[in-house]
């Protein structure tokens, strides 16, 4: 023990004598611990030490521009008296977002950026997914460590004892900033950088960790676009009713299916399958209209795809790699395809299986007009991949039985998981319907696009399942299927052949005889696209959509949806003046009413019965929530060691829909004992 008490005695005696260093001094050690921190952040963006130096030595000034980045926020370290602790505190939390990114690419192609710390919640869920229990607790024990050498390092530390000369520390900080802000702004001006991010990953490798990660933090939501006024709107919106419909209406049932990392893997170079795992699929494509649908992000952000098809909008309009369903949608009404439909007798409904605070759906949906959401804590008889997802086969019931729940026609948003990663490389991890095999040999890839397609091959499965049903069904449907982005495989460049690494797949099967070409759309596109084809009536985007199709005016056609697009979910509303604004629906949990009709005591047990129970219905007794056991879709029961004596009369029981996270997601109405 004296031993370590003189270490840290010597260890403060150096640090205190540091602080004698002239102002220069420290400014020139900010510096060289910049460099060195972010060419340690480009390793690990990169995932390769050589890949690490090539950036530095093939892209030197933009090395140097986020090594200005990292220098900046060390220097902030200088105005505060314990300025070793807070130097290191800042260069830790540099590294720590290094180490965090290192991981994300280990399951995913998008880098890490700031939207994830909104979705904290939501990664710590899906650890049994990405991490094995000793994995989560070495994760666990090193946050720890952290932390308790951070608080050591504070309490330890000295202070600087002489006077601050702030003035000077200040103008340093000032004139650094300033270097980066121009640096900035040049840097743009020259293409040396830019701050369009269409595709994350390559803006991480192109423009550097420090930017592209600092970018994701500043630049969040839509900036008001030049000239945005009230004339400007109207302007805009007197052109919109050029779009004139002609002949009748088809009013049938239309349901959206995107199909989690569902692609067709023909398309890859250097992989062979003895059968065809998406075999409907494709027999559907020759069939009916389809092509290639471009999304807007590669083997990540399902909840984008969703918002660009649901709402005719685009996400590139706003921050690097952020997420709308997390940041304004959770807020804001808005519309969409689901307000749409509504307004013109459509029952709507959303199903997903997950759960249902993933991206915030529970709240977005309500905001895009949906009567119901059924996410999977309100799904029966649910089977589950080896590496924990719902799969698919669970959604053909799921929206047949939201078609039987409403008289009128309906809309239906669905969104499957099963094809979901991480996808294991140790072995297959699932029933082999389709042997793949790689030209390279790697066993690794082989197990991880092996296990791949066979989930794709089950999902193909579900697609004429669900197209059975439908035609059983007697109603008229339009079924659009498509895949929400490629799966996050590690794919080398060019290995795509067909089509680009933004672009699924996609198939409108339906029973009105829809006349519509075989072509190539974006993602935004769609909702115009089926609106047209069934000649309904759309909202202000799609016939914006509608108006500028067949205008060469690229740049024309992108300022009038940034205009639009900044009114409906930040502006001031101008272009509904004259029409009743959207407003947030009263969404109810699942099709299934989920309800309470008799609590019993009996054999030292307190059982609940009632209708459409599972495996995640809790029991509130007097606002205590319960340790619940299910026994069927009837009956639940306290579970034996927590019950103490016989309920008293008045007692209050509720039957709550709680996730794993504890998340309450509806409630019954209250049953007195």
């Amino acid at each position: 023990m004296d031993k370590i008490n003189n270490f840290f005695g010597v260890l403060k005696q150096k640090i205190e004598k540091s602080y004698e260093k002239s102002l220069w001094k420290w400014v020139l050690i900010c510096f060289i611990t910049a460099l060195a921190e972010e060419f340690i952040l480009e390793i690990l963006g990169r995932r390769s030490i050589i890949e690490g130096f090539k950036f530095i030595i093939q892209s030197p000034v933009v090395y140097i521009y986020n090594a200005l980045i990292v220098f900046f926020t060390l220097l902030l370290a200088l105005l505060l008296r314990k300025r070793f602790f807070f130097l290191s505190f800042i260069a830790v939390l540099w590294l720590v977002c290094g180490i965090v990114n290192f991981t994300v690419l280990g399951y995913r192609i998008t880098p890490f950026s700031a939207i994830d710390l909104l979705m904290v919640t939501d990664v710590f869920s899906m650890l049994d997914v990405y991490y094995t229990s000793f994995q989560q607790v070495l994760l666990f024990a090193a946050i720890l460590l952290v932390i308790v050498i951070l608080v050591f390092m504070y309490i330890k530390t000295p202070k600087v004892k002489e006077k601050l000369n702030y003035i000077h520390t200040v103008l340093i900080c000032l004139g650094a900033f300033a270097v980066v802000y121009v640096f900035t702004l040049v840097g743009i001006k020259t293409k040396l950088v830019s701050d369009d991010f269409a595709n994350l990953g390559m803006a991480y490798e192109n423009y550097g960790f420090a930017y592209c990660f600092s970018n994701s933090v500043i630049d969040v939501g839509m900036d008001e676009p030049d000239g945005y006024s009230e004339e400007a709107v109207l302007e805009i919106k007197d052109k919109l009713n050029d779009d004139i419909r002609t002949g009748n209406r088809k009013r049938p049932n239309v349901i959206f299916v995107q199909l989690e990392s569902f692609i067709d893997i023909d398309r890859v170079s250097g992989i062979e399958t003895d059968k065809d795992p998406v075999s409907n699929f494709n027999r559907l494509m020759e069939r009916y209209p389809s092509g290639y649908i471009t999304v807007p992000s590669i083997g990540a952000g399902t909840a984008n795809t969703e918002f660009e098809v649901l709402t005719g909008m685009k996400s590139s309009f706003f921050g690097a790699g952020e997420y709308p369903y997390k940041t304004v949608l959770s807020e804001t009404p808005t519309e969409s395809l689901a307000q749409i439909f509504q307004r013109q007798g459509y029952g709507t409904h959303a199903i997903h299986n997950n759960k249902g605070v993933f991206y915030d759906r529970n709240k977005v949906f309500a905001n895009m007009g949906f009567d119901s959401f059924t996410s999977l804590e309100y799904m029966y008889d649910v089977n589950y991949t080896s590496t924990g997802w719902a799969k698919d086969d669970v959604l053909v019931d799921e929206i047949m039985k939201a078609l039987k729940s409403t008289r009128e026609k309906d809309f239906i948003f669905t969104v499957s998981v099963q094809g979901h990663g991480r996808y294991p490389t140790e072995e297959l991890g699932c029933e082999e319907h389709v042997k793949l095999t790689r030209e390279d040999g790697n066993i690794e890839l082989q197990n991880q696009f092996g296990y791949y397609v066979n989930q794709t091959y089950e999902m193909d499965i579900m697609i004429q399942e669900l197209i059975d049903e439908l035609n059983a069904s007697g109603e008229s449907y339009v079924l659009v299927l498509y895949g929400d982005h490629i799966p996050s495989l590690e794919f080398e460049e060019g290995q795509i052949t067909e089509g680009t690494d933004f672009q699924t797949e996609y198939v409108i099967v339906n029973n009105v005889g829809l006349m519509l070409d075989d072509k190539d759309i974006y993602a935004y596109e769609l909702s115009d696209y089926i609106l047209s084809a069934l000649n309904l009536d759309k909202g202000y985007i799609q016939k914006l959509h509608s108006v500028y199709y067949n205008n060469d005016n690229t740049e024309e056609f992108e300022k009038a949806l940034y205009m639009i697009q900044y009114d409906i979910l930040y502006g001031e509303h101008y272009i509904y003046q004259e029409d009743e604004p959207y407003e947030r629906a009263d969404m109810s949990m699942g099709i299934d009413t989920i309800s309470i009709t008799d609590v019993s005591y009996e054999n030292d047990e307190i059982i609940v019965t009632g209708e459409n129970f599972n495996e995640f219905s809790v029991i509130i007794m007097n606002d205590d929530r319960m340790e619940t056991e299910y026994v069927d879709r009837n009956t639940i029961k306290v579970v034996s060691d927590e019950v103490k004596d016989k309920p008293d009369k008045g007692d209050i029981f509720r039957v709550e829909q709680v996730d794993k996270e504890k998340h309450t997601l509806s409630s019954t109405d209250d049953f007195v004992y």
